[in-house]
């Protein structure tokens, strides 16, 4: 049996930016065919009144925390609040990595090469991993000597907000790391629910089934899955 989850999703409950409320997210999801979502908020939902919320519905809701950090979104499953700031360099990360390790978590890296691609001749670039135009790296196996790869457990290779070369970039350097890579939407509202998903090989109904499949790579990500036309972004281009 099959499990489609869409593992980034904001709402309003814990993202200043999202307009998408629960109830709309259960009621498109629902509607879209999806088994479940992951809610990736930024300053997180209080986790008790999240699953009060959640045992209430029939579609499978689970909780993470997109936590902003001076590299970059890391979407950190099991973590509830903020563990380090914002300021800081790697060495911030290998302190987010010593606390998602201590509650035995799982850290993916969200939309990593994000603006990459749109320098229009400046010096600089809107990328935070690799923000001067003479850095950009040329190829996925260039990409993956930055210290950050060797911290994250997966790579988002599917991201609803990303264009094509983005994502496309991303998947190379999965690839390489010979990492299968997520998907998720980054949906804020109803629009665009879907269109970046993750197929489970099983059935995951909790964060334990989550934390077992990801470890075991027995999923791949999918894009389009919001018009019905799911596209595999397995390791295979």
């Amino acid at each position: 049996m099959a499990t489609v989850l869409d593992l980034h999703v904001h709402t309003n409950r814990g993202s200043a930016d999202s307009s998408l409320t629960p109830e709309d997210l259960v009621a498109e999801a629902n509607r879209l065919g999806l088994t479940g979502v992951m809610i990736t908020e930024h300053t997180g939902w209080d986790r008790p009144d999240f699953e009060a919320f959640a045992r209430q519905q029939d579609l499978v809701l689970l909780l993470a925390l997109e936590a902003y950090t001076p590299l970059g979104h890391i979407i950190t499953i099991g973590l509830d609040k903020y563990v380090t700031g914002f300021s800081g360099g790697i060495d911030t990360i290998r302190t987010l990595r010593r606390e998602v390790d201590k509650v035995g978590g799982f850290m993916i890296l969200a939309h990593p090469f994000r603006f990459l691609f749109d320098n229009h001749g400046g010096a600089y670039t809107q990328n935070i991993l690799y923000e001067r135009v003479d850095q950009v790296p040329a190829t996925p196996e260039e990409a993956v000597k930055h210290p950050i790869f060797e911290l994250v457990d997966e790579v988002e290779v599917v991201n609803g907000g990303n264009n094509e070369a983005e994502n496309r970039f991303a998947q190379g350097v999965a690839q390489v790391l010979g990492k299968w890579g997520t998907g998720g939407s980054d949906a804020h509202s109803v629009n665009g629910l879907g269109k970046g998903a993750t197929v489970f090989n099983g059935d995951i109904r909790n964060q334990r089934d989550l934390l077992d499949a990801l470890r075991a790579g027995d999923f791949f990500p999918v894009e389009g899955y919001h018009l019905g036309n799911p596209v595999d972004y397995g390791r295979t281009s």
